[in-house]
């Protein structure tokens, strides 16, 4: 295996201080081949093709999505999704364009929108040939020597991806290009979601059920239909080989999950932990600190895992399944059991770490919290958002109306109702205001109380409704077990504001566990 002769190091972001009681990190240098390239620079908020017919439809007086449909050939189902994706260009309830949308149109005709062409770099990983999913606008920063770094090795004998036919090349690199704009995106919705620049979850995304034949947003759908159509065009300058430094950052409850942070920001993706992952199975090699070489396999499992369980003994699982049939004797058996197990182990491991003045309760806290937005968000994932939403803009605008929407459950003065009370404008709640907003496009809420609000409105809406079910027989009790929830993470819990997390009293902490064990075993019980 092999190094390259320049140690020379390129960092391209400042990774955010984590806990050091919850997760210990690697700097990781990963060698990859420098491409210079010219890129279509594209606006922000600039609509694809598809997207900008419709929009000048609308302007049309009398227009409806299902004459826009068969002007443009397209079904009525596609119609209805792109003009309720032009939200803040076009208003339907007025059936007439925004100012926004008025201004885009103006843009357009005066020409704003020419495409130009920028200089930056994409990057090739010399280990596999797969091209990073980015591209790095301008020149590069200063490479520098790091200490403690380890370096990912590669095979010195295997010829430079970039001697292969660069037909295939331009290929895979327009590839990640495309790739990276959706990635980007995302990352940005991501960032004014949390208020956050980077999340480290160890928990999986995923749902015990998932809708399939989604129809994709009209932007991605685009995208991915012109991938053949180069955007990107590869400079005839020599290649220069590099390391980019990369984060691996492990969580102490999870020694066994490793998760490579995105070197670069605004770059949000699960693609790096995954390439390294692929990494370990293919029987990759690492460098460490003393220059002796290793399997990436032999690095994780023993230097990194294994070493978790010597330092911290309590953390060994034999009691957690006896554990787990004495507090939550339904999670077995239930539909989400293999989502919730790894969490709720992961929960469990923490107050073992906290008994031994490991770490501190506002850790336990933090997680426990988002052990039951796991499970909100699986009620969540079952939902018809989209008529849901529809049918709270129409109904749900006064207080009377809001208290109305909690009252038909016998729940009041419960968190999200005054929450949502305090968002109103002039005696009128308006929807972008409303946390049911933050529904939209798949989006899960920001909070336990903004998920059951969801809910709370979804059985208001859906008789066939398991959280309807649960609300009927247990409503108060779930509200307030919640609530309790909610309010002692959002007090105690782990902030990434910089600030120091208070305490948690004694009585405090003992009524989060209990309600946290209610909680989740009143959920699991109505979920199937």
């Amino acid at each position: 295996m092999s190094k390259f002769s320049n140690k020379k190091i390129y960092s391209f972001q400042r990774f955010q201080k984590l806990d050091a009681d919850v997760y210990k990190t690697y700097d990781i240098a990963w060698p990859v081949e420098v491409i210079e390239c010219l890129a279509n620079k594209v606006a922000d908020g600039l609509l694809n093709a598809l997207e900008e017919a419709v929009l000048e439809l609308l302007a049309i007086p009398e227009i409806t999505p299902k004459k826009i449909a068969v002007l443009l050939n397209i079904s009525n189902e596609i119609a209805d999704r792109i003009v309720k994706d032009l939200e803040i260009y076009y208003d339907s309830e007025k059936k007439q364009l925004t100012e926004c949308g008025k201004a885009y149109l103006q843009k357009k005709e005066t020409g704003d929108f020419v495409e130009e062409q920028v200089f930056g770099n994409m990057f090739i990983s010399r280990i596999n040939g797969e091209v990073f999913p980015f591209f790095k606008k301008g020149t590069l920063p200063w490479g520098r020597q790091y200490k403690n770094i380890l370096c990912i090795s590669f095979d010195g004998k295997t010829p430079s991806t970039l001697s292969d036919d660069r037909v295939a090349i331009l290929d895979k690199v327009s590839r990640a290009f495309h790739k990276y704009g959706r990635i980007t995106k995302s990352s940005k919705e991501q960032m004014r979601e949390f208020k956050e620049r980077q999340i480290v979850e160890f928990v999986a995304e995923e749902f015990g059920e998932k809708r399939s034949g989604e129809i994709q947003n009209m932007a991605e759908a685009e995208e991915i239909k012109n991938l053949s159509k180069a955007r990107i065009k590869i400079l005839n300058t020599k290649p220069r080989e590099i390391y980019i430094r990369c984060r691996l950052s492990v969580a102490k409850a999870a020694p066994e999950k490793y998760i490579i942070e995105s070197p670069f920001p605004e770059n949000i993706t699960p693609w790096y932990s995954q390439s390294f992952h692929r990494l370990i199975e293919n029987e990759g090699s690492i460098y460490l600190e003393d220059e002796e070489e290793v399997s990436l396999k032999t690095f994780c499992e023993e230097m990194v895992t294994r070493q978790f369980y010597i330092d911290f003994p309590e953390m060994q699982r034999n009691n957690f399944e006896q554990y787990v049939k004495i507090q939550f004797p339904k999670m077995l058996s239930c539909s989400i059991a293999g989502i919730c197990l790894n969490k709720y182990e992961e929960v469990f491991n923490y107050r073992l770490l906290y008994d031994k003045n490991e770490v501190k309760r506002h850790v336990v806290i933090t997680e426990a919290t988002k052990a039951i937005e796991l499970i909100l968000n699986n009620y969540i994932a079952r939902a018809d958002r989209a008529f849901i939403i529809k049918k709270y803009k129409k109904n749900v605008q006064s207080k009377r109306e809001i208290e109305d929407l909690f009252g038909k459950f016998g729940i009041k003065d419960c968190s999200a109702q005054w929450s949502e009370i305090k968002k109103m404008r002039s005696g009128r709640l308006y929807f972008n205001y409303s946390c049911l907003s933050h529904f939209q496009k798949e989006r899960n809420g920001h909070s336990v109380v903004e998920k059951y609000h969801f809910l709370v409105a979804e059985a208001n809406y859906n008789e066939k409704s398991k959280f309807r079910r649960l609300l009927l027989a247990r409503g108060i009790d779930i509200i307030k077990y919640l609530d309790f929830i909610n309010n002692k993470r959002n007090k105690f819990g782990a902030h990434n504001d910089g600030t120091r997390p208070a305490e948690i009293p004694d009585e405090d902490f003992k009524l989060f566990n209990e309600y946290y064990i209610k909680a989740t075993n009143l959920l699991i019980e109505y979920i199937d």
